[in-house]
């Protein structure tokens, strides 16, 4: 499957070393070249430096041939004029744009686009989070969607690793890093995993 990621800040970038890691053909457009070092020695995708809304650049970032893409840039009118380009000139059927702005969201999605918001779905989880009675909670519903999650102890091979290195599990994606005091920490690209930790995973 070929997948092209637009913007490679943090989430871009986690997200093209986590598909390239299982085997997709990932290329990855930022206007900034420096952005790439985030990508690591070990990526084996495809970075494209130029404006993300340039027809010649998505075109030599595969765009005529991705089956899917995904528009994670930091600015919500960059990441919808790229995600129209996309859709609209190179029939890319299979796009996700990101929306920072909740109230934009909801207009952009009236225009046909396939949007996710992070300000909402954090505040849906965080809410969730409060308002639960257990403090054992396997689902939460975030936007309508549910989502599962499970916990599991770090191996040894994962002990004082980044958590950006840790192999995430088929279909769920590493959620937050449970302490020994009982911590919940979330993911962040520092966060180091310590002996006695428990990964939390997330899935729809």
């Amino acid at each position: 499957m070929n997948v092209l990621i637009i913007g490679c800040g943090k989430t871009g970038a986690r997200l093209a070393t986590q598909l390239d890691e299982y085997g997709y053909d990932v290329a990855v457009v930022d206007a900034d070249e420096r952005a790439f070092q985030s990508l690591g020695e070990r990526f084996s995708g495809l970075p494209v430096c130029g404006v993300v809304t340039d027809m010649d650049v998505l075109r030599n970032a595969g765009a005529d041939n991705a089956d899917v893409a995904i528009v994670v840039t930091n600015n919500d009118n960059v990441n919808v004029m790229a995600a129209q380009t996309l859709e609209l000139e190179f029939e890319v059927k299979n796009t996700f744009v990101r929306v920072s702005d909740p109230s934009r969201e909801a207009v952009f999605r009236k225009f046909g686009l396939r949007t996710i918001c992070p300000t909402r779905l954090e505040s849906d989880l965080l809410f969730s989070l409060v308002s639960q009675d257990s403090e054992d909670i396997d689902s939460i519903s975030m936007g309508g969607t549910a989502v599962h999650f499970s916990m599991e102890k770090a191996d040894k091979k994962e002990i004082g690793r980044l958590v950006s290195e840790i192999q995430t599990r088929p279909n769920t994606m590493l959620f937050a890093v449970r302490r020994k005091s009982g911590k919940l920490l979330f993911v962040q690209d520092d966060l180091t995993v310590e002996d006695g930790d428990m990964l939390v995973f997330a899935k729809e």
